[in-house]
């Protein structure tokens, strides 16, 4: 059964203007009151096949304020509405799509483009949410959920009593992963850099490591020792740099490092011995580009019934730090990009103060 809500005043007519957050210049070193604006829009009528949502909550990753800063790996042009993942509520259908109407709550999955009031997109690019849902939390299910699903699931077969390192834990993604390798059974070593930033809150077979600037021979004696006996197939790296040696030592011998993040913003480094001799691998991960295979986005279709399950039962569960309204982006930009900032910055669309549950 689908998520539904109530849409107090839903005519469009009498509504606001609709938002939209433009990107005017990605040069970092420029004020983001200088390259940040806030539009209005005029809504167009649909065309065929088109679904219009109302932006509820939309996140702030990494990536975007990579990318807003002109050093994501792939930048759009100018000027550009940020954004890749947010939760939404169906204000208009066209006539030939059937199976959702106003009320229904839904995640955009075309890429980019979230932080708005407002969106317009094809049936195709909106999955419909099932059951009762937290709409704070349906907002962040899209990205960090799905990429831990992805590492721990798709990248190398983790046989029973096998063990998966990885570095920043404490991130949004690192949070994730904890969260479904205890509903795997998959015993997780953590590591991280102050002791501040261990979680209390143990989950399943979990071990944290601080690494305060140990080398790789001490790194590789503490694994042993948490590991308790346990393959270690899979280490999961989020900084690159060192870091990718030290992970690639503790692993066994054949065992892989997937880079998926650059918080080091330094070229990955491996020993050759390890590459040689031990038959350890590297291998770079971005959802967008796994998305990107046919194949990868039929198993994805099966993802998101799966987390939104886990998140109904409280297995699932993301740290928020604040919630902006679209008004506020540039204050919700300078939070997000604070150090050491405990759970995700979001961004609200002026649809959601409309809105009470059924």
């Amino acid at each position: 059964m689908k998520s539904s809500l109530s849409v107090e005043a839903i005519d469009l007519v009498d509504a606001d203007a609709p938002r939209r957050i433009q990107i005017l210049s990605c040069e970092g070193d420029r004020p983001l009151a200088g390259r940040v604006a806030i539009q209005h829009e005029v809504r167009q009528a649909l065309a065929a096949a088109e679904v219009r949502l109302g932006m509820l909550a939309m996140t702030i990753n990494p990536a975007d304020l990579l990318q807003i800063n002109g050093a994501y790996g792939v930048q759009p042009s100018l000027p550009y509405t940020p954004g890749h993942e947010g939760v939404a509520v169906v204000l208009e259908v066209a006539d030939d799509v059937t199976d959702l109407r106003p009320g229904d709550v839904v995640i955009p999955m075309a890429a980019g483009g979230t932080w708005c009031d407002e969106r317009v997109l094809a049936r195709r690019f909106v999955s419909a949410v099932e059951g009762d849902v937290d709409i704070l939390q349906c907002a962040m299910l899209s990205a960090n959920p799905v990429t831990a699903w992805v590492l721990l699931n798709a990248m190398v077969p983790l046989p029973a009593q096998s063990c998966v390192i990885q570095n920043a834990a404490n991130s949004a993604v690192g949070q994730c992963m904890r969260q479904l390798a205890a509903t795997l059974g998959v015993r997780l070593i953590n590591i991280v850099r102050r002791h501040d930033a261990i979680d209390q809150a143990r989950l399943g077979d979990e071990h944290w490591i601080v690494d305060d600037g140990f080398g790789s021979d001490e790194l590789v004696a503490r694994v042993r020792q948490l590991s308790a006996g346990c393959r270690i197939p899979l280490a999961l790296d989020a900084i690159a740099g060192d870091a990718t040696a030290k992970l690639g030592a503790a692993l066994d011998n054949g065992g892989r490092v997937v880079v998926y993040g650059l918080l080091g913003k330094q070229p990955s480094r491996v020993e050759p011995a390890d590459l040689i001799f031990r038959g350890v691998s590297v291998q770079g991960f971005w959802l967008a580009s796994w998305f990107s295979d046919p194949q990868n986005r039929a198993m994805a279709k099966k993802v998101m019934p799966q987390l939104l399950s886990l998140q109904a039962s409280g297995a699932l569960h993301m740290s928020v730090a604040a919630t902006y309204d679209l008004q506020q982006v540039i204050p919700a930009l300078t939070h997000a990009d604070q150090p050491h900032r405990t759970g995700k910055v979001l961004l609200t669309g002026s649809w959601l103060s409309r809105l009470t549950k059924t």
